[in-house]
């Protein structure tokens, strides 16, 4: 199986578990550690499934090297009101009528008016992060 599509939005490489929407809307995980960042707007990708299994690489336009992935299924919506980032124990209410709360201790400050945000599945448990920023993200639970 061979999937090509585009990466929606802005691409910044390999990081840890970086999460990759595509323009087909589907969602893919960093499933290997790498890191190399290279930025990119809407390159292009071909994910290919290795062997028989449930293993896929995925290979970036303009990157030398490919990452292991694994497709998983996301929430999209937007916070209700001012966001200000995370401090311990936030909650997020989102304008889906799903509640959040973080649930690993982190700290990072960051103001917006309704953000976007992504609710996916880690290996670690269930993360948020912003639509437009991939570089931060925090374990979190459903409350709601």
């Amino acid at each position: 199986m061979q999937i090509e599509s585009q990466i929606y939005g802005a691409f910044t490489g390999w990081h840890g578990e970086a999460l990759f929407k595509l323009t087909n809307g589907q969602f893919w995980l960093q499933a290997e550690y790498k890191y190399k960042y290279k930025y990119q707007y809407r390159p292009r990708v071909v994910i290919t499934q290795l062997g028989g299994g449930y293993e896929y690489e995925m290979e970036v336009e303009g990157m030398e090297e490919s990452v292991r992935v694994r497709q998983v299924s996301a929430i999209e919506s937007r916070i209700e009101g001012e966001f200000k980032g995370w401090s311990g124990d936030t909650t997020f209410q989102l304008q889906n009528g799903q509640t959040w709360q973080q649930s690993a201790y982190a700290y990072w400050y960051h103001y917006a008016y309704s953000p976007e945000v992504i609710v996916y599945e880690s290996s670690g448990g269930p993360m948020l992060q912003l639509a437009d920023d991939d570089s931060h993200a925090i374990q979190v639970r459903r409350i709601r």
